[in-house]
C-alpha cells in the first residue's frame, strides 16, 4: 500500500519550482554556493547559511533554517559517487529524526534533491552511474525513514535517463491494474492523444484553499458577518452573497489564490506529459508556471480565451477565469447560470476534446453543473453514433462510489487507494509520477558516453552509432543531417561539454 514508507518522485524542473518541505543544496568544502541555488536558499548572502563546523562530515544544516541542508559534492579524481550519496542519505536520516511535519495538505514531508555531483562536482562524466546509484540510495532512504523524496533535474537528458531506468524497475507501489493504466495513459501522452482536465484538487497541495475555505477567508478578510444562515447556503449562493457585500470580489479572490506561488508535485507531473491541450476550472497559474519551467518562456503555454495558441505549442483553457485577469473569475450563482450563454465556444472546445482525445480528469470531483452538462451532451452524441470507448479517465481521491456508478460506461473511473483523503491524494501523486515516467520519450542521453552505465543491452549498437557520428562529423556538409540526427540521441555531447 502506498502509505507504507516513503516514495521517490522524479520531476523535470528546478527545486524552487515544486513544493517541498526540505531541500538539499550541493556545494563544496569552501562553501561556494552557485548563484542558481539562490532561489532555493532564499538569499544572496549565502555566507550566513554556512553550517556550523563546515565541512565537518560533508553535510550540514543552515543555521536558523532546518529546511535547507548542504552537501559537499566534491570528490577526488577517480572516486565514485558513493561518498556523496552517503552524505545525502545521512541528511535524510537527520531530517527524519527530527519528526518533521508535512506541509501543504500532504501525508508525508517532501525532501527535494538535485542530481548530485554532475555539475562541477567531478562526476559529470559518470552521469549514468550517478543516476542509477542515486535512485537506489534515495529509494532505500525514503522507505527506511518514511519520508517522500523529490529528485528534481532541469536537464532533459538526465530526466529522460532517470525515467528510462525507472521503467525497467517498475518502482511504484500501485496495484497491478493501476500501474497498467498509468502505462496506458503515459503511452497516450507520448503519442499526443491525451488531453488534461484539472480541477481544484491539483492545486490544493500547492496551498490554494478549497472552495469553502476560500469563501470563509473572503468573508473574514472583508469583515463580513453573514450570520448563522450563511453556512446553510450552497457554495454558489454563499459566493453570490459575498459578491453583494464585497466590492470587486474577483480581485479579492485573486489576491488569496496568488498566495500559492509554487506548483504542486502534480502540476510538475502533468506539465511533463506535454499534452498539447488542457482545460481547467482553476483560477491559479500554477500549471502554466510548471510548463514554463520545463519548456522555457519562449515555449510557454498559451492561455485561452485571451491568447492565440501558436502552432505545435501547448495551450490551457481557463473555463472559470484567471488570477491575472480578476474580472474574468467565475464564482457566484449568477455567473454560473449565465456561463453557457456567455462562453459557449469554450464549452464547445472541451466537448471537441471529449470526442477526439482521451481526457484525463485530475483533481476534479465532477460536480460542476456546466462541465457535467457538456459531458452528458457528448455522451449522448457518442451513443447516437455508436462510438466505442469512453470520454476519458477520472482519478478519484474522494472515493465517490455513487458518482462512479453514475458515470459507468461513460468515464473510466479510477479510485486512488488510501484510508482518507490525504492518503488518497498521495496515491494520486504516485500514480501521476508513474504516468509521467511512461510518457517520457527523451532519448538525448542514449548515445552520450556519460550515461554509458545505463546501457545494459545493445552496447555494441551504441558504440557503432557513436563511431558513425564521429566519421560523419568529419565527412563534410553532405553528412550534416546524419550528424544532427545522431546528435539528437546524445552522440558527441560529452565532447562538447569537455571542449
Amino acid at each position: 500500500m502506498p502509505g507504507r514508507g516513503g516514495h521517490v518522485f522524479v520531476l523535470h524542473g528546478r527545486i524552487e519550482s515544486v513544493v517541498h518541505d526540505y531541500a538539499i543544496v550541493p556545494t563544496w568544502r569552501d562553501f561556494d554556493v552557485r548563484p542558481y541555488w539562490h532561489p532555493v536558499v532564499g538569499t544572496d548572502d549565502v555566507g550566513r547559511l554556512r553550517p556550523d563546523g563546515w565541512p565537518g562530515e560533508g553535510y550540514g544544516r543552515a543555521p536558523g533554517d532546518d529546511r535547507v541542508w548542504f552537501v559537499d559534492v566534491g570528490v577526488q579524481r577517480g572516486s565514485g559517487p558513493e561518498v556523496v550519496l552517503e552524505r545525502a542519505v545521512a541528511v535524510i536520516a537527520e531530517i527524519a529524526a527530527g519528526s518533521p511535519a508535512p506541509g501543504r495538505n500532504r501525508r508525508k514531508p517532501v525532501v527535494a534533491v538535485p542530481v548530485l555531483g554532475i555539475e562541477g562536482g567531478g562526476l559529470g562524466a559518470r552521469r549514468g552511474e550517478v543516476v542509477r546509484q542515486l535512485l537506489e540510495a534515495l529509494a532505500a532512504a525514503a522507505a527506511e525513514h518514511d519520508v517522500d523524496v523529490a529528485l528534481v533535474t532541469p536537464d532533459p537528458a538526465v530526466y529522460g535517463a532517470a525515467q528510462h531506468l525507472r521503467r525497467q524497475t517498475s518502482s511504484w507501489p500501485l496495484p497491478a491494474r493501476q500501474l497498467r493504466k498509468a502505462q496506458e495513459l503515459g503511452t497516450l501522452a507520448a503519442q499526443g492523444q491525451l488531453a488534461l482536465f484539472m480541477g481544484a484538487g491539483v492545486s490544493i497541495p500547492a496551498g490554494v484553499p478549497p472552495w469553502r475555505q476560500l469563501l470563509d477567508r473572503l468573508a473574514a478578510d472583508a469583515g463580513v458577518d453573514a450570520g448563522e444562515g450563511f453556512g446553510a447556503l450552497a457554495p454558489l449562493d454563499q459566493a453570490q452573497y459575498l459578491n453583494d457585500a464585497i466590492p470587486d470580489l474577483g480581485r479579492a479572490v485573486a489576491k488569496i489564490v496568488r498566495e500559492a506561488a509554487v506548483p504542486s508535485l502534480s502540476h510538475g507531473f502533468l506539465a511533463s506529459l506535454r499534452c498539447r491541450e488542457a482545460v481547467t476550472t482553476n483560477y491559479d497559474a500554477l500549471y502554466e508556471a510548471a510548463v514554463e519551467v520545463q519548456r522555457g518562456a519562449d515555449d510557454a503555454a498559451a492561455v485561452l480565451p485571451w491568447e492565440v495558441p501558436k502552432p505545435g505549442r501547448q495551450w490551457v483553457l481557463k473555463m472559470h477565469g484567471d488570477v491575472r485577469r480578476p474580472d474574468s473569475i467565475v464564482l457566484t450563482r449568477r455567473q454560473f447560470v449565465s456561463y453557457d450563454a456567455e462562453t459557449r465556444p469554450a464549452g464547445a472546445l472541451l466537448q471537441s476534446l471529449l470526442l477526439t482525445r482521451h481526457v484525463l480528469f485530475v483533481g476534479a470531483s465532477f460536480t460542476d453543473d456546466n462541465v457535467v452538462r457538456l459531458a452528458y451532451e457528448v455522451d449522448r452524441f457518442r451513443e447516437q453514433h455508436r462510438l466505442p470507448g469512453t470520454q476519458g479517465t477520472l482519478l478519484d481521491v474522494d472515493r465517490d462510489d455513487v458518482r462512479r456508478r453514475l458515470w459507468r460506461g461513460k468515464l473510466g473511473w479510477l479510485t486512488m487507494a488510501g484510508r482518507d483523503v490525504l492518503d488518497r491524494s498521495r496515491t494520486l501523486e504516485i500514480f501521476l509520477d508513474a504516468v509521467a515516467a511512461h510518457a517520457s520519450s527523451d532519448t538525448s542521453w542514449l548515445l552520450d558516453e556519460r550515461f554509458g552505465a545505463l546501457i545494459d543491452t545493445d552496447a555494441a549498437l551504441v558504440r557503432a552509432a557513436r563511431k558513425v557520428h564521429a566519421r560523419a562529423r568529419d565527412a563534410g556538409p553532405a553528412w550534416e543531417p546524419l550528424v544532427d540526427a545522431l546528435g539528437g540521441f546524445g552522440a558527441g555531447s560529452e565532447r562538447e561539454e569537455g571542449g
